[in-house]
């Protein structure tokens, strides 16, 4: 007991007298190169001058999908073990009643907040939570996991200026306010919304009480929509095509430090479309189409922008520490490349004319070229285990942090790790992150020893990471279901695969990944599973049972008129 009180009197020692107030910021997709402080061309002044006053982590990693990388997050948990193996939309309803794979974040994950909640932090959340089963399991909504004040988007994404879905699996966007279904006010716009609220939680709150603040932006996830003044900014930018954005974000990024100057990288644009190839019209679309994404990336920023104001006017920044990171690679997905979710598009109110692209109801993607533009100078992006998929930026400034980047490798379950011991000195059991507090004072020692791994399994792609080498398997069709072995040490790019030139390295990490699986219940999801066609029997299972209640209704009413007449006569 005497050493734990120590602890936790060493650690407000540090970060000063007083408890220090944490904001904790998800952006939603964003690629490794997308920030100004990582190289790239969008306007991000903002959290570029938190960057510059704080530490930029850049070797750090986390799931290729954003519910498991937000149960680890928050959790410090492997997505096992909290409920959330993958995106519940594309989760077989035949695994749900199996331990780990319920779909929901399960009661024995405690949340960051429920920790911070008994150390008197007052708790709020605004912004997508996607961790209670679209909305159907109200108990796993944050409002009863630890956050006391909450105004949340329980999907995988929604519209940024209403509550349309932007998926068939939800008939509408499912917003809940202190755990009960709200509407959206008038004048929505997603992230200045999600800002307007945190503020309004902050301001009414004990100014006698540090806070733990969650924001979690919808931007830059599809649909991509921003007030066309943003936009505007960025009309020429991106004339030149994804071959060189690719480059020039590479020679960005190693001009800054975070990538190495003498590394290759792969030819990822080389299994894509060719620039040259594309026709006038398409080139269009598409380059307005990125312009739509840096707007967005932007007008975020902005806001983040006004939060910080409000914190330095009334005297509360000095004493907050920022943590920003995203939950996975950048959006490749081309809905028009799937029949289900190109159809129904064309039946709601959503279209792509480009005089109004990226305004209310217009749906914007940038697809697999771009995207892998954006993860540059990594290969591929989310869904998949590669660098660009799970390597993302990672910023944590404030009171008592360095200035600085720290190059050896973290992981997403470090976050929670690092709170529960910065504010309590300790780290229970149950979560399986390192605490980064030593690197927050200075130190460039690594967190993970030689002998330690990390085994991530999403929607049944796999990867380990151990000392300097990392496994990787990606399923069809863009994967080949083959396990790869690179020395990321060497290698960061990812272009030299090292499986037959050491076998015995290989062969020793793909039993630790075996380890892995039994340790945490992952279950095979067999050759013949592929995530779109589960979301369509999904979303048709999901829209059927919103039918069957009424029509339950309308059977009872019209079976008690019959009844009544048949009475009567």
């Amino acid at each position: 007991m005497r050493i734990f009180i120590l602890l936790t009197l060493l650690s407000f020692a540090f970060y000063g007298n007083e408890r220090p107030n944490i904001v904790l910021i998800i952006i939603d997709d964003l690629g490794f190169t997308d920030l100004g402080a990582y190289g790239g061309e969008i306007d991000t002044p903002n959290i570029d001058q938190l960057a510059d006053n704080g530490l930029i982590f850049s070797n750090y990693h986390t799931s290729p999908e954003c519910a498991p990388s937000r149960a680890m997050l928050l959790t410090g948990m492997d997505n096992h073990n909290t409920g959330i193996p993958m995106i519940p939309e594309v989760l077989p309803r035949k695994l749900t009643s199996i331990p780990g794979y319920e779909g929901y974040l399960v009661p024995e994950a405690l949340t960051i907040a429920e920790i911070l909640k008994t150390e008197g932090y007052q708790t709020y959340m605004t912004g997508k939570w996607h961790l209670g089963f679209g909305g159907e399991k109200t108990s796993a909504l944050p409002f009863n996991r630890g956050f006391e004040k909450t105004f949340i988007l329980d999907a995988t994404g929604g519209d940024n200026f209403s509550n349309h879905s932007y998926l068939p699996y939800y008939k509408e966007a499912p917003w809940f306010k202190n755990g009960e279904p709200t509407e959206l006010p008038e004048n929505f716009y997603s992230s200045e919304f999600i800002i307007d609220e945190m503020i309004n939680y902050i301001d009414s709150g004990k100014g006698d009480k540090p806070f733990f603040s969650y924001i979690s932006f919808q931007a830059q996830h599809i649909p991509l929509q921003v007030p066309k003044e943003y936009t505007n900014k960025y009309l020429t930018m991106y004339e030149q095509g994804w071959e060189i954005l690719r480059k020039k974000r590479l020679n960005a990024v190693q001009d800054k430090g975070l990538f190495p100057g003498d590394k290759p990288i792969v030819d990822s644009l080389s299994s894509f479309k060719n620039w040259d190839d594309v026709n006038e019209q398409e080139k269009k679309l598409l380059i307005k189409s990125a312009a739509v994404f840096a707007g967005m990336l932007n007008a975020m920023d902005f806001h983040v922008g006004r939060l910080i104001d409000y914190l330095k006017e009334n005297n509360l920044f000095d004493n907050t520490i920022f943590i920003i990171t995203s939950d996975n690679g950048p959006e490749g997905n081309d809905p028009g490349d799937h029949l289900a979710w190109r159809a129904w598009i064309e039946t709601t109110s959503y279209d792509r004319k480009i005089e109004t692209l990226g305004e209310e109801n217009s749906y914007v993607f940038i697809g697999p070229e771009f995207a892998q533009a954006m993860a540059s100078p990594h290969h591929l992006f989310k869904f998949h285990m590669n660098e660009g998929g799970l390597k993302v930026p990672l910023i944590i400034s404030g009171s008592g942090v360095v200035q600085g980047v720290y190059k050896e490798f973290t992981f997403v379950t470090d976050i929670a790790a690092t709170i529960s011991k910065m504010i309590n000195g300790d780290i229970p059991k149950r979560i399986i992150g390192k605490s980064l507090d030593q690197v927050l004072q200075g130190s460039l020692k690594k967190v993970y020893s030689e002998t330690e791994y990390i085994g991530l399994e999403v929607t049944g792609n796999s990867a380990l990471f151990k000392g300097d080498y990392k496994i990787l398997r990606n399923r069809p069709p863009t994967g080949d279901n083959i396990w790869h072995l690179y020395n990321l040490t060497n290698d960061p790019g990812e272009t030299d695969d090292l499986a037959e030139e050491k076998p015995e390295i290989f062969r020793q990490l793909l039993n630790n990944y075996n380890e892995y699986v039994k340790k945490n219940g992952v279950i095979d999801l067999g050759s013949d599973y592929y995530w779109a066609d589960e979301m369509t029997v999904n979303t048709a299972k999901r829209r059927l049972s919103e039918l069957i209640q009424p029509a339950i209704i309308i059977f009872f009413v019209i079976g008690l008129v019959i009844l009544l007449y048949i009475r009567k006569r």
